[in-house]
């Protein structure tokens, strides 16, 4: 149970990204369940470590049903029998936020950092995003949620998408002066790419939203 419940919950309704395994069994054959559990699919790992055994005590899980399926490797033919019921669960992924969604803990909520490598020591910290309707009403920027890398052009620029607020930016690396900023039609949750062109340098971010941020999506490079 617990190889699908941290990602997909307790209650099978999932969370974020993972698809939901209520009403499962009606989109998706025991075999089809089996294999993907063996083989993964997408983003989802294999767990080929995982007996038929073991296998069937999830896809029983995955049906909730209070059952055990014995699936025997070599036949296609599934015994269902009665099973235990299991003691302990888990609650899955989740985070903690406020009634109105916020993160419930103190700011910040995501910073950008440079670390002196040879030495561990944290040469600035800024905070990454905010949270417009907050800065609107006076409070400083909160930060959001980030997700993904930054690129360092050797000129000392810092790129970076990342933030729940969707916004590209460019920070000087010594300063960390924010230069220039732009907001992308989706968020920009991977890390940026810079290449040349007849001597022309240019930045390139995959903007797709989505994520365990959870914004709109899209498919759009910038």
């Amino acid at each position: 149970m617990i190889n699908c419940a941290l990602c997909h919950g307790q209650d099978r309704k999932s969370q974020d990204v993972f698809p939901s395994f209520i009403d499962v069994g009606e989109r998706v054959s025991i075999e089809k369940l089996d294999d993907m559990i063996h083989n993964g699919k997408g983003s989802m790992p294999a767990f080929p470590q995982l007996g038929s055994e073991e296998r069937g005590m999830i896809i029983a899980y995955l049906l909730g049903m209070d059952l055990k399926i014995d699936i025997n490797e070599t036949k296609t033919e599934k015994i269902i029998r009665p099973q235990e019921k299991v003691k302990y669960t888990s609650t899955g992924y989740a985070q903690f936020r406020d009634e109105q969604g916020y993160p419930a803990v103190k700011p910040p909520w995501g910073t950008l950092s440079a670390i002196d490598m040879n030495n561990g020591e944290i040469l600035w910290q800024k905070p990454l995003g905010e949270f417009p309707e907050l800065t609107a009403k006076g409070i400083p920027p909160t930060d959001t949620q980030n997700l993904s890398g930054s690129l360092l052009t050797a000129s000392g620029l810092v790129f970076i998408g990342a933030s729940a607020d969707g916004k590209f930016r460019a920070f000087d690396k010594t300063t960390c002066e924010i230069l220039w900023d732009f907001k992308l039609p989706f968020g920009g949750y991977a890390t940026p790419a810079t290449y040349k062109v007849k001597d022309v340098q240019y930045v390139v971010i995959a903007a797709v939203g989505e994520g365990k941020i959870g914004t709109k999506s899209g498919d759009v490079y910038i």
